[in-house]
């Protein structure tokens, strides 16, 4: 840290103007001290064209005793000045001055979601979650993730793009003083990369060397909330734009003895129902939600928090109530105030991504939340899927694109709304239709369920081709299976269901396999229990009724890794982009809940499911991560241990994707989804691009080995006379396993728990 004093000279209108910080600024750069002293004295419009100079007076680091205040005491303009220069909006308002009138904002066209592009540009991802990595001796995070025998691997395997979830500074401020984030960098509070995890020049070269190996980079933003940092201090002191960032609204003094008590300026509390009904009532807040957090009191949650007194810039103390629909130390954004401060600093944001940092995709966080709105005549606020989340959501995709990247979104919704949100939104979402789906045949040997979520894909006309097939993500292995309950019956080949109660019956079914005394690894999550925290490795292993996997023998590695595979080519081998995470490549298990109490004492189990990784094996004696997780247990060995043994995970997914490219599965067509005799096997028809040949994907959840036969005489825009006779090659051992009969079925045969995907060309 260093410490700054700095003196201006400000000359407009012929004349020569000066201020001088009195305070201390630690952390600020001098060009931001001076910008903060700068927008006091006159509004950065007016400042156009000023003649600006810097004097430093002094930058040697102070001792210890004479460190300013860490309480209330550092209040005043000084300290107002640190905030600011550490503020994302005024980096967002830097990042802007950029790109005003600039040719680069008309270079591309942004109005209609572009996902046939984005999956050509790269349709296999690796996530590697930055508090989980393992770094080599001396490396930062970021320098790992810009290491050239890594990307020698990856591009190796077949991956093109690196997603890094959120990097950026997070936590909050206290004082002087930075805290830690509290929910994985889910919490920004600086557009800067933060410096636990590298520096923004790193983060540049990582850029470069991925693209050097023909590989990118994925980023993240965070457009829900920020954490508790500088922008919020500045909000709390009514300073600026800075409450119009926020969904905060300022309570009349003869009002706060209806607010908790909160003795610490740095803290909050929470507001209960009854007193958030209240100032609902008082026309203060447009109404409660109902809380999305995993905290198991949650649910008991106003969705509103309290600040304590806190002096402002108009010299006048204030309280506050912010909205927060996850941790109450996320206050969430305004997406609709009249300053437009919210969407200033998100769209700073992606452009410092995007123009500084070099990524080419960005993850939008959490869009259904972003608008909230009163109903007339209730104390329930509607806050999820608002119309407001639409137009904010095609906002920010709006301008991903016009400024050269593209977008990918997190959007759990039935499929009617899911139609409706995406006509010009991110270019990708997240498959949440088939996710739980994919895993839960393993449970049950009932695939049917499986190939209701296909054909309701196909019904409703999402290609699937603009959905992003996912393994492990950061998050916990989710069953919410949102889609299938909201549907009042549904067709199981024949069978008719009601879709809440079929929902419901899945449910039961994991959590029996989920119980501690059956797979102590995996941990239930939220007060729903309608997730597991833990790996898929975990989960494979719980299914398969392997108990300890931590003590697995040689053979039930083997089964777990099989079983694996089967979840891998269940999502490659389909339209769309495929995405693993660094926890797949090595066949990780959950990491023991006591290990990670401090970090799930609020009822956040997903901790569990992000052990530390070394992909390289670079650091054998490591315990724990940068971050400090503890390295998790790992199944299958390094990437580089991996890639000499043809067996092994890697190695298998290595030929599986070189199968994937070679015939394009990324960019083809689901056409069918047909029934056939045995329930554990879902089969997917696909047209391949420019050719038309048509592709079978078989999945079979049995234990051991079945035979079927699937009916091709009635394909959309195929012939049954193109198909007969043909012969189907299977893409992954480049074998031809028998060709298409006279009555155009075609007899297949696979392993227990195995995948299959052949293609036939039309004649």
């Amino acid at each position: 840290m260093r410490r700054v004093r700095a003196r201006l000279t400000i000359r407009w209108g012929g004349k020569a103007h000066s201020d001088r910080i009195v305070d201390e600024c630690y952390e600020a750069r001098p060009l931001h001290v001076a910008r903060a002293v700068m927008s006091r004295i006159h509004s950065r419009r007016s400042m156009q064209g000023s003649m600006l100079l810097v004097a430093l007076i002094g930058c040697q680091r102070p001792a210890a005793e004479t460190m300013p205040a860490q309480s209330g005491g550092v209040e005043g303009s000084g300290y107002v000045a640190w905030l600011e220069a550490q503020s994302m909006l005024l980096r967002a308002d830097q990042e802007a001055n950029r790109l005003e009138a600039k040719g680069e904002q008309w270079r591309n066209p942004y109005s209609a979601p572009r996902p046939r592009d984005a999956v050509k540009l790269a349709s296999v991802w690796l996530l590697h979650y930055p508090g989980a990595v393992i770094t080599g001796p001396g490396q930062s995070v970021i320098a790992t993730y810009g290491d050239p025998r890594l990307w020698d691997s990856l591009r190796e395997i077949g991956v093109e793009m690196l997603h890094t979830c959120p990097t950026k500074r997070a936590g909050g401020v206290r004082g002087y003083d930075y805290t830690p984030t509290i929910d994985g960098w889910f919490d920004r509070i600086m557009l800067q990369v933060d410096p636990q995890l590298g520096t923004d020049e790193e983060y540049r070269q990582m850029v470069k060397v991925a693209g050097d190996h023909g590989g990118m980079i994925a980023g993240d933003l965070v457009p829900l909330h920020t954490g508790m940092g500088a922008d919020f201090r500045l909000a709390e002191r009514n300073y600026k734009d800075y409450p119009g960032m926020y969904t905060m609204v300022e309570i009349r003094r003869e009002d706060w003895p209806l607010l908790p008590d909160v003795p610490d300026p740095w803290e909050t509390a929470l507001v209960s129902k009854d007193v958030a009904i209240q100032l609902t009532k008082k026309a203060y807040l447009p109404g409660l939600i109902t809380s999305a957090d995993g905290h198991p009191d949650a649910r008991n949650w106003s969705g509103w928090s309290a600040t304590g007194t806190v002096d402002g810039v108009d010299g006048r103390p204030h309280r506050w109530v912010y909205l927060h629909v996850f941790k109450p130390h996320q206050p969430t954004l305004n997406w609709f105030d009249p300053s437009f401060a919210a969407r200033r600093v998100v769209i700073g944001d992606a452009t410092h991504s995007l123009h500084d940092l070099g990524d080419r995709m960005l993850r939008l966080d959490a869009v259904p939340f972003l608008g909230v709105e009163p109903i007339p005549g209730q104390t329930l606020a509607s806050y999820y899927m608002n119309p407001l989340s639409v137009e904010a959501t095609d906002n920010l995709a709006f301008m991903i694109r016009k400024l050269g990247g593209w977008s990918f979104e997190e959007l759990n919704v039935p499929l009617e709304q899911f139609k409706e949100f995406t006509k010009q939104g991110a270019d990708l979402s997240y498959d949440f239709f088939t996710r739980a789906q994919v895993l839960h045949p393993l449970l049950s040997g009932d695939a049917r369920v499986l190939r209701v979520a296909h054909r309701l894909l196909l019904q409703f006309g999402v290609p699937e081709g603009t959905l992003i097939h996912d393994l492990q993500n950061h998050d916990e292995i989710t069953y919410q299976l949102v889609d299938l309950g909201s549907r009042k019956e549904v067709d199981l080949g024949g069978e008719r269901a009601n879709g809440e109660a079929l929902k419901e019956q899945i449910l039961q079914e994991m959590r029996a396999t989920a119980d501690r005394e059956l797979a102590p690894q995996n941990k239930l999550y939220r007060p729903e229990q309608d997730g597991i925290a833990t790996t898929f490795a975990g989960f494979a292993a719980a299914g398969l009724g392997i108990r300890d996997p931590y003590q697995a023998s040689q053979d039930q590695v083997a089964q777990i890794q099989r079983a694996h595979l089967l979840f891998a080519h269940a999502n490659a081998m389909q339209p769309g982009v495929f995405a693993l995470s660094s926890w797949d490549l090595v066949g990780a298990l959950p990491i023991p809940e006591q290990s990670v109490a401090e970090l799930t004492r609020d009822g956040d189990y997903r901790w569990v499911n992000r052990g530390g990784v070394d992909l390289l094996g670079a650091n054998p004696e490591a315990s724990r991560s940068a971050f400090g997780l503890p390295r998790a247990k790992s199944l299958y060995g390094s990437l580089l241990q991996q890639l000499e043994s043809p067996d092994s995970f890697a190695s298998q997914l290595r030929r599986m994707l070189a199968g994937r490219k070679k015939y394009r599965i990324a960019e083809a067509e689901t056409i069918a989804v047909p029934d056939v005799s045995d329930r554990a096997v879902c089969v997917l028809i696909m047209r391949l691009p420019d050719t038309g040949d048509v592709a079978i994907t078989a999945l079979s959840y049995r234990r051991d080995s079945t035979t079927f036969d699937v009916d091709l005489s009635q394909l959309p825009g195929i012939s049954a006379d193109q198909l007969r006779g043909r012969a189907a090659r299977d893409i992954v051992t480049e074998q031809d396993i028998g060709s298409v009969t006279n009555a155009s079925h075609l007899t297949m045969r696979l392993d227990g728990i195995s995948g299959r995907t052949v293609v036939i060309q039309k004649r």
